[in-house]
């Protein structure tokens, strides 16, 4: 819902060129960002724990149909919102909006009964049973699958922000290109990223049953540091920032998965909605508070030595990891 209201006030906002008005409108989508976020906690309340990774990637890849038609939505949808006499750039949003309407319907049809109140259902009946094994709580490591998930969500949102204004700098100055082009690329890298984050999930899943959680994480802080080495040194190759936009999803993909598991099997049924929201909102906020220091850093540096700031975020992951064995 809240995504829906902010879809319709950025396009007011466009449209009567109140700048104010559209910070309010993306605050809201992001609002509503967050709760359809929460929705991937769901598949871990009654999972198996040696299923408890690969059924997180399941339901993280199934945003992979919107997350990678999106981007290419965007010349359709200029085009379409030109017909019917939308404010320029606008066009997509009326994608946007059908899919809210569909999420929203399934949500409020098809997540009945909650998954969370019958794990919480489950857990009181086996207390009440008899003596039973105390839930396991791992505050620690908990704590470290919160700072790695954030951080992650840190690296991968910092470095995708400014991906599309340092490409379209490199379309205009290096061929010339027509803004047509321009938003073609960019549309098209963008999908192939958010493919690398959501179509590898269950299989980084799967690698967090069989591997463990920790481990995983650190696969995904090699796969970020091979995107952030590839976009320092070839920073003025378009198809090599493609390249590192795509491992950069495949790491973001296999560190949240990852971190996600690890958070909801070191932390008790009770506990869980208020970790689990603390998480989500260490990753929002600390997303936009990097990405606005990207802007600062791409404007003043150049897009190389962003690269080289967010691989100092996944070192300090790195070096962290053995808290999440804790």
């Amino acid at each position: 819902m809240f995504a829906l209201i902010g879809i319709a006030t950025v396009i007011t906002a466009a449209a009567m060129r109140i700048f104010p008005l559209l910070l309010v409108g993306v605050v809201l989508i992001g609002a509503g960002n967050a709760g359809n976020l929460q929705s991937r906690f769901a598949a871990t309340d009654l999972a198996a724990p040696a299923r408890r990774g690969r059924d997180l990637g399941t339901v993280v890849r199934a945003t992979t149909v919107g997350g990678v038609l999106g981007p290419l939505m965007l010349t359709p949808g200029e085009m379409l919102g030109g017909v019917i006499g939308m404010p320029r750039l606008t066009g997509a949003y009326l994608f946007s909006i059908v899919a809210q309407l569909a999420a929203l319907i399934l949500y409020l049809v098809a997540l009945r009964p909650d998954p969370l109140r019958v794990a919480q259902r489950i857990a009181r009946a086996a207390v009440s049973a008899g003596p039973v094994a105390a839930e396991v709580d791992r505050p620690i490591a908990a704590r470290y699958a919160v700072f790695a998930t954030a951080a992650s969500h840190v690296v991968m949102a910092s470095v995708m922000a400014m991906t599309p204004v340092h490409l379209s700098h490199l379309a205009h100055i290096g061929h010339g290109a027509a803004t047509t082009d321009v938003t073609l690329l960019v549309g098209t890298t963008i999908a192939l990223h958010v493919l690398g984050m959501y179509g590898a999930s269950p299989l980084f899943g799967a690698l967090a049953d069989r591997l463990g959680r920790v481990q995983t994480v650190l696969i995904g802080q090699g796969l970020f540091a091979a995107s952030l080495l590839t976009a320092a040194v070839w920073s003025d190759v378009q198809a090599a920032v493609v390249v590192a936009l795509v491992l950069l999803g495949l790491g973001w993909s296999a560190s949240t998965v990852a971190g996600a598991s690890l958070l909801t099997e070191s932390t008790p049924v009770a506990l869980r909605p208020k970790r689990q929201g603390v998480s989500d909102t260490a990753m929002t906020a600390s997303a936009a508070v990097g990405a606005v220091l990207a802007g600062l850093v791409l404007d003043w540096l150049g897009y190389g030595a962003l690269a080289l700031f967010a691989l100092g975020v996944v070192a300090a992951t790195t070096l962290l990891s053995p808290l999440g064995r804790r």
